[in-house]
């Protein structure tokens, strides 16, 4: 399963297969893998350039989710308000703009993140 919604996709890795046609697809960019398991994201802070994707990969056996700080209102990043997704799937953002960027576990708010993006 593969859902667009800006640079937000949703990737279920249980997939065998998803192709796209388009004649003139842009390059992939640079990606850079957070798990998050049953004690938190790992690694906890990484530092990426503008136009990396970062894609959370949830490893834990049970539903969680990316969501931007700060808890409980998750308003100062929005982007990052992916909502609940289950094991074996993944989320992934493509930082365009450089900046510190908090994220939590809205299930468990004790699992933090950040994702510094340079220039």
């Amino acid at each position: 399963m593969l859902i667009f919604a800006g640079f937000l996709l949703l990737v279920n890795d249980s997939s065998k297969k998803t192709s796209i046609n388009n004649k003139q697809a842009a390059p992939l960019p640079k990606e850079v893998t957070v798990t998050l398991d049953k004690d938190g994201f790992k690694p906890s802070t990484v530092t990426v350039k503008t136009g990396t994707a970062v894609r959370w990969k949830n490893i834990s056996g049970d539903r969680q989710t990316v969501n931007s700080d700060a808890y409980p209102t998750n308003q100062l990043h929005k982007e990052l308000n992916f909502g609940i997704f289950n094991s074996g799937s993944s989320v992934v953002y493509i930082f365009k703009t450089s900046g510190i960027y908090g994220y939590h576990n809205q299930l468990h708010h004790e699992q933090t993140g950040e994702v510094i993006v340079t220039k």
